[in-house]
């Protein structure tokens, strides 16, 4: 065997079992990320009495809407965000820590009569999806490697046609070459935006020093005063909106201690992720904005919110988003089809030294 020979059977060796080591996660992160591209889609078609409004002319404000929420929680309940929809039929939801040790529950409201519509549990098939898919996405280091090295062991054969009456095993094999070749750009596109969001304890702090922009969260608080009431959500919301003129109010995070702070997530319509990347953060007193993070100001801000829209497919808009979950659904098919050749190859093995 020629130094080639052995160089290409290390890396398939190695792709192997980087296959079958991540296989499992790889399969969960490619299905939850398909169900996460439509996550709104699919929790206003499972639950459309909570998610669902007709559009009006007026909106009633914040303090009323979460004054409704409140009348519906049970004693000891308390409310830590307040959520407007970016959508006119979408409804408006608080986010609440029940008392007792409850799970966290979100209050849905409409947000032009300011009728509670009802409540959900965050244990749901979507938030559940999100959750897994935040848990495995350290696999996508492990795929950093897999789509490269399956792309150079495809290259020789060049083998993109499936020929399903040749056998189970020959089915396998041809799926699974097709599928990676014809994924594998998507895939190494997902790894790397992937591997930067989990790791971006490491790879902001790094984008923040190679663009010289300031730190994205510095530690601010709320300076309490004697018989000064907090501001309201209503306040803050104007507040961020005149700190970061043209961008829209995604979420809110009400403080809950006394030095604690307004938390104003935003969006301009030019960032394209669902998180956004603008923040406001404001004294709960005063009102003064403490700090302001601009996408438009900020590069590495910026760089972390194209960074997610590339991720998620949001950038290309519904079509990338399609585009995305498709291709996110050939993880699993990479990582089942593999499997099965893997086994298939250890049968045959095991049956040759039998006879």
């Amino acid at each position: 065997m020629n130094r080639d020979a052995r160089a290409r059977q290390v890396l398939f060796n190695l792709h192997l079992i980087g296959g079958l080591v991540a296989g499992l996660f790889l399969l969960i992160l490619g299905v939850s990320g398909a169900v996460l591209a439509f996550s709104d889609e699919i929790d206003a078609f499972f639950q459309p009495s909570v998610f669902k409004v007709t559009p009006q002319a007026q909106q009633l404000s914040a303090t009323q809407l979460a004054a409704n929420a409140a009348a519906v929680l049970h004693p000891g309940d308390i409310i830590t965000a307040y959520v407007p929809s970016v959508r006119p039929d979408r409804s408006y939801w608080f986010t609440v820590i029940p008392s007792h040790h409850r799970l966290l529950r979100q209050v849905f409201v409409n947000q032009y009569t300011g009728k509670v519509l009802g409540n959900l549990s965050i244990v749901r098939f979507t938030v559940i999806m999100k959750t897994l898919h935040n848990v495995m996405a350290f696999s996508t280091i492990i795929l950093l490697f897999l789509a490269p090295s399956g792309l150079y062991l495809w290259w020789p054969l060049k083998r993109i046609g499936i020929k399903s009456s040749a056998g189970f095993r020959r089915l396998s094999f041809d799926l699974h070459n097709s599928l990676g070749f014809f994924s594998s750009l998507f895939m190494l596109g997902f790894a790397a935006t992937g591997a930067y969001m989990a790791l971006e304890r490491w790879t902001v702090p790094v984008t923040i020093a190679m663009t010289q922009s300031k730190p994205v969260w510095r530690t601010v608080a709320s300076q309490p005063k004697t018989g000064v009431q907090p501001i309201s959500a209503d306040l803050a919301c104007s507040v961020a909106q005149k700190a970061l003129p043209g961008a829209s109010i995604l979420w809110v995070s009400i403080p809950l201690e006394p030095k604690a702070v307004y938390l104003v997530k935003m969006r301009f319509p030019e960032d394209h992720s669902d998180n956004g990347g603008s923040v406001v953060l404001i004294d709960q007193f005063s009102g003064n904005p403490l700090d302001v993070v601009s996408t438009r100001s900020n590069s590495a801000q910026r760089v972390v919110a194209l960074n997610r829209a590339l991720h998620t497919g949001a950038i290309g808009g519904g079509a990338g988003r399609l585009l995305a979950a498709l291709a996110s659904l050939t993880l699993p098919l990479q990582a089942i089809t593999g499997a099965c050749l893997w086994w298939a190859k250890r049968r045959s093995r095991s049956t040759s030294r039998t006879e």
